[in-house]
């Protein structure tokens, strides 16, 4: 619970506040796999929120300054896909 609060203190100190959070999430990636198993243990966070551009560029800025603080073997990824509508 540790970096996801870290995530959630770094959005709601860059007043951003509407977003997602998906706890327990499976997968597989650069920092190997997370299947919550005792053969794969562990899971991910997931982070989901819809900003404007100026916001974007100020969310990326703050999470790649985090890189540094991260322990071997943790990642943090960001990825930005645009909107084209939300009601």
């Amino acid at each position: 619970a540790g970096r996801r609060n870290d995530v959630r203190a770094l959005i709601e100190r860059h007043a951003v506040h509407a977003f997602s959070e998906m706890k327990e999430v499976l997968g597989e990636g650069a920092t190997g796999k997370r299947m919550g198993t005792r053969v794969w243990p562990g899971t991910s966070s997931l982070f989901f929120s819809v900003v404007a551009d100026d916001k974007k560029e100020e969310l990326l800025g703050a999470l790649r300054a985090c890189a540094p603080d991260l322990y071997p073997g943790e990642g943090l990824r960001a990825f930005v896909l645009p909107v084209e509508e939300a009601i």
